[in-house]
């Protein structure tokens, strides 16, 4: 009796273990549906006048990967800040800064310079 349930439970174990190499790897990045959501990227330069492009869109709902670079020392361009998603991120001479977020259902979402003088928008599509 001993050696039937050892053979038992040896059976299901090799049975899950062939089963569990033929499944499919988990997508980190998955949406609930299954779709995989890699974030949009966009990207943005602000100098002494302002941000360039200073309007940008993005899919509603979607994961965003807004890239700064500020190009000037004129200007208050020192920091970035989202004032709806209580962000804010410095902004160093010359060096790229990602900044990730969700797009909003509908709507922007606004940014601006840490003075509030320059300002920008990504439009939810």
């Amino acid at each position: 009796m001993t050696r039937l349930r050892f053979a038992t439970v040896l059976f299901f174990l090799v049975l899950a273990s062939a089963c569990g190499r033929n499944a499919p790897a988990a997508d980190t990045n998955a949406a609930p549906g299954g779709d995989s959501v890699a974030p949009t990227p966009l990207s943005v330069t602000v100098d002494g006048a302002g941000y360039h492009p200073s309007a940008l869109s993005a899919p509603a709902g979607r994961p965003v990967r807004l890239t700064v670079t500020r190009t000037s020392e004129e200007g208050c361009g020192q920091e970035i800040v989202f004032p709806s998603l209580e962000l804010r991120r410095d902004l160093p001479l010359n060096r790229p800064v990602v900044v990730e977020f969700t797009m909003p259902a509908s709507g922007s979402v606004a940014f601006a310079c840490g003075m509030d003088m320059m300002r920008g928008s990504i439009v939810a599509q």
